[in-house]
This record gives structure tokens, C-alpha cells and sequence, in this order.
């Protein structure tokens, strides 16, 4: 004999396995995850902010070779300029989508900070290394 189904069912209605077991509520965020990802998205571009700075500042390093640096210069150098404001663009968005749903999002500017770090290593790299 099948237990009788929750109020509201007709009793007639198939059990089909745990049909009326409780559904998992999703993790949400704690207050303290709001608040990390709040500040987070407030120091960044300050972060940014230097970024560019030590970008525009890495053009004094092509003065040895002249006008003719070659591709692999003219693309470091905007990339080390724009990449951390892209960057913060879209985990800033994404973070901000994540905290209205109520879920964790302080990861996901570390994440993007974590990003923006290689990408503006690699074009350092790039940029040192074409220049010689």
C-alpha cells in the first residue's frame, strides 16, 4: 500500500519514486560574501588604474628601437593599457548578476583578477622581449 499523498493531491495520483521529497534550496550568498565582493568591485579599478599607468609608462622602453618596433610592441601595449578595464568590465557584470540572484560571487572577482594578472604579464613579457 503506496502512503497517502500530500494535501492537495487527488488520492489517486502516482508515487513515482521521491515525487514529494523537499527540493534543495540553492546556496546563497552570506552577507559577508556581499560585502567582499562590494569592496572588491570598489578597489579594482584603482588596481586597473596602475595597470594602466605602468602600461603607458612601458612606452619609454621602445625608445631604443625608434618608430619601427614591430607588430608584437604595438599589440603589448594597448593590451596592457585596456586588458585590466575589459576585464573588470566583465567580472564586475557577472559578480553583479551573481550578488542580485543571491548567490556567491566574491570568487569571481579574484577570478578575474587572477586574468587580468596573466594577461598583463604576458603582454610585460611580449613587450620586453620584442624590444630586447
Amino acid at each position: 500500500m503506496s502512503p497517502a499523498p500530500p494535501p492537495g493531491f487527488p488520492p489517486n495520483t502516482p508515487q513515482h519514486g521521491p515525487r514529494w521529497a523537499p527540493v534543495p534550496h540553492p546556496p546563497q550568498g552570506s552577507p559577508a560574501d556581499r560585502v567582499a565582493t562590494i569592496v572588491q568591485i570598489c578597489l579594482a579599478p584603482l588596481v586597473c588604474l596602475g595597470a594602466s599607468f605602468w602600461g603607458l609608462f612601458s612606452v619609454m622602453a621602445t625608445a631604443s628601437c625608434g618608430s619601427d618596433c614591430g607588430g608584437a610592441v604595438d599589440a603589448a601595449v594597448p593590451l596592457m593599457v585596456f586588458s585590466p578595464w575589459a576585464v573588470w568590465l566583465i567580472v564586475t557584470v557577472w559578480a553583479i548578476v551573481r550578488l542580485i540572484r543571491k548567490k556567491s560571487a566574491a570568487w569571481v572577482m579574484l577570478i578575474g583578477l587572477g586574468v587580468a594578472t596573466v594577461v598583463y604579464i604576458a603582454a610585460n613579457i611580449v613587450l620586453f622581449i620584442s624590444v630586447g
